[in-house]
């Protein structure tokens, strides 16, 4: 605000301030400063850590400008609401104390520790690796609150990665039971209306480098006595 002669009082440019809020994604960096991607034309507005307001790295979130330089085209603004996250499960290392526990996320991006109450630990120990839920996080609440929903101290290096980058992708880790109880119903054995639609492999003699828990079995390579001297080798990829 200054003053003028005629006019006592106007607003400069570079002081406006837009009254709308702007929906976009949140983009948190290494150093904690946030930026939130917007499809709308006013380019990327810088957020400060304490604005977040319980956001989260690659949340959409709705952002009030709060600061607009013209001259620069640098903006500013606070978090007003989390529209949707886009992770809610984490890895990570537990950090137990005697009536409670705080889950340490391995994340590049900052974000703070989850307060895990008692009844929420399932069993897990101190510095365990752990696949935590966010199940609370409200509006003046100090941290977030979640529970343990698996513990993965004991699992195989690669499993455990590919955890990570399914929950940092946004997808749950765990299945809802009624997927669970409808995965049961499915039958193990093909019928013969499927096995048309396939090349049958199941009487050659095929060889994997797939580990047993593999999703798919696609890098083989089989191989079939055509006649006494010739050999079929076939490569599966």
């Amino acid at each position: 605000m200054k003053k003028k002669k005629i006019n006592k009082h106007y607003i400069t440019k570079e002081t406006h301030v837009a009254p709308v809020t702007i929906k976009g994604t949140l983009d948190v960096t290494k150093s904690g400063i946030g930026y939130v991607e917007t499809l709308e034309d006013v380019g990327d507005i810088l957020v400060r850590q304490h604005d977040f307001n319980t956001a989260l790295h690659g949340d959409t979130v709705r952002v009030k400008i709060t600061k607009e330089n013209f001259k620069s085209g640098r903006r500013e603004g606070k978090i007003t609401e989390v529209v949707s996250r886009k992770q809610t499960e984490f890895i990570g290392h537990l950090q137990l104390n005697a009536n409670f526990a705080f889950f340490i996320p391995d994340s590049e991006k900052p974000m703070p520790d989850i307060f895990i109450p008692t009844e929420n630990i399932n069993n897990a120990k101190d510095k365990d690796k752990v696949i935590v839920k966010l199940i609370k996080w409200d509006k003046g609440d100090k941290k977030p609150v979640g529970k343990v929903i698996n513990i993965v101290t004991a699992e195989a290096e690669n499993n455990i990665a590919m955890k990570e980058i399914l929950a940092e992708a946004g997808f749950s880790l765990s299945f809802p039971d009624e997927v669970l109880n409808e995965s049961k119903q499915l039958p193990e054995i093909l019928n013969e209306a499927e096995i048309s639609k396939r090349k049958d492999y199941r009487n050659t003699l095929t060889f994997t480098i797939d580990p047993l828990d593999a999703k798919d079995f696609d890098d083989a390579i089989s191989i079939k006595k055509i006649t006494d001297d010739l050999y079929e080798i076939g490569v599966h990829i």
